[in-house]
């Protein structure tokens, strides 16, 4: 007698899930996931026409 079709079913997708889990969770060496590089940084424009106008000099 063999196995159901429903149970053969379930036990192929409870063996990928358990595959992809295994490989979800080693994917990383330490196991935190992607590395934080930390915040982005806003990057002031440096030429005069990048808002449509000139610096003011600056006062002493």
């Amino acid at each position: 007698m063999s196995a159901s079709p429903t149970r053969t079913r379930a036990r192929l997708l409870l063996a990928a899930t358990a595959a992809l889990a295994a490989l979800v969770l080693t994917a990383c060496k330490d196991g935190e996931g992607l590395r934080d590089e930390g915040p982005s940084s806003v990057s002031s424009p440096t030429s005069p026409s990048a808002h449509g106008r000139t610096p003011s000099p600056s006062a002493p």
